[in-house]
């Protein structure tokens, strides 16, 4: 099939309704609370962001990170937080609170996990998921199986080790799936060599609200995602991971339904748009849109359309208007029709990519392993580049946009990009 399927605008707007609460008030732009944004896609509502910036211009502040990671920072109106990782082992772990305006540091909480004993040079450190907020406390998920809730302040509210509760995290390329907030529920995806699961926690006591077992799910760094079905307040959890991709419940754990056809290894995190799913995983696998809703094996029954062009294997994927945009590592750029995944344009964007692109005020953000930033028109059809922008440290982290700023994390530093407004 090569057609959308019918979504009620209702069921579209209780969507944004049920994640409005992310958002600040709007004559101070939009917040950034967690991997990939307000609704986990890379999209934002912001306008007047920068097109154009370097290492001496368009800076408004840079601060030293400590050690290592690849989360994505988060803002909440005057706070941006972030996670880091060190020591020898990559066990001492970090979450550090800095003031939106300057960058200077408010207050850091430091603590003390057990690393596992497997894991790749390339991505050592523990702290790649990135935080999420609701606005009143932080929540912080590390590749030691550490899980922590922190209030604004600073203050310890509850801390879990889940290799201590569940055995140990062991993942060549660490663990990097983050944390999703649902109601009132922290929703972790937990895939490794070990024993894998789902898990729904109270955000408020940091207690078990249920656990699924995935037992033959043991490869995926891809972080959990929402996706709102029929024309009421439910939605569907889903978790890419070892060829299939898998819908459960958010409220219970009960599995749903599954697709399979996913590639061995998932790391791209799901996209929700135009009532329907969009799930990547590469480079030898397709991207498949998907309609939601239905129950059992729907390989058959509920794929739109697969297309194998473009498809990453690190960087998750973009939706943009009509359009469907993805990186692959090797720098090639692909955009698909999002209705009938027909290719638009391909385009070398040059260099290795592992940070996933992010969206607002009709541009797209594309950045490299070398630093470098690539600005696109989100023009569709027609590839328009309207900037580079260049680093002098490699950034591996995805950007946040906030207030009409743009958060860069490199190698050993956070950057706030923008104008003194």
């Amino acid at each position: 099939m090569n057609h959308l399927p019918f979504l009620a605008s209702f069921g579209r707007l209780i969507f944004f309704i049920s994640t409005a609460f992310l958002l600040a008030d709007p004559a101070r732009g939009e917040n950034w609370p967690g991997w990939r944004g307000p609704q986990r896609t890379g999209v934002s509502g912001e306008k007047n962001l920068p097109l154009t910036w370097s290492e001496d211009e368009g800076v408004l502040w840079k601060i030293a990170l400590p050690g290592a990671g690849i989360s994505n920072p988060i803002v909440w109106e005057d706070k941006v937080f972030i996670t880091a990782s060190e020591g020898p082992k990559q066990d001492e772990l970090h979450l550090i609170c800095l003031a939106r305006d300057d960058g200077r540091e408010l207050w850091r909480l430091r603590l003390w996990g057990t690393a596992p004993t497997l894991y790749h040079p390339t991505n050592s450190s523990m702290a790649s998921a990135s935080p999420v907020t609701d606005g009143q406390h932080v929540f912080a998920f590390y590749g030691t199986g550490d899980v922590v809730c922190v209030d604004f302040a600073g203050g310890l509210v509850w801390q879990r080790s889940l290799a201590g509760e569940y055995g140990e995290f062991e993942n060549r390329f660490a663990a990097s799936s983050s944390p999703l907030l649902y109601r009132d529920l922290l929703l972790l995806q937990c895939d490794h060599y070990g024993d894998s699961y789902l898990l729904a926690i109270d955000k408020a006591t940091g207690q078990n609200r249920w656990k699924a077992d995935r037992p033959d799910a043991w490869l995926s760094w891809a972080s959990p995602q929402l996706s709102p079905v029929g024309a009421g307040d439910e939605h569907e959890l889903l978790a890419s991971g070892s060829h299939r991709l898998d819908a459960y419940d958010p409220l219970t754990g009960k599995k749903l339904w599954t697709v399979r056809g996913m590639s061995r290894e998932c790391i791209p995190t799901p996209v929700y748009w135009h009532g329907l799913i969009y799930a990547s995983s590469g480079p030898n696998a397709p991207t498949f849109c998907i309609r939601p809703g239905g129950r059992g094996d729907v390989t058959g029954s509920h794929v739109v359309w697969s297309s194998p062009r473009g498809v990453p294997f690190v960087p998750s994927t973009i939706l943009v208007g009509d359009f469907y945009y993805l990186v692959d590592d090797r720098g090639i750029g692909t955009c698909l029709d999002a209705h009938t995944g027909e290719v638009a344009w391909r385009k070398r964007f040059g260099g290795a990519f592992t940070a996933s692109p992010v969206a607002g005020d009709d541009k797209i953000y594309f950045c490299n392993e070398s630093g470098k930033t690539l600005v696109i028109a989100a023009a569709g059809k027609h590839y328009r580049e309207l900037a580079q922008n260049q680093l002098s440290e490699p950034i591996y982290a995805s950007p946040a946009l906030s207030q009409g700023r743009i958060y860069l994390r490199t190698s050993g530093h956070l950057y706030c990009i923008g104008s003194d407004r």
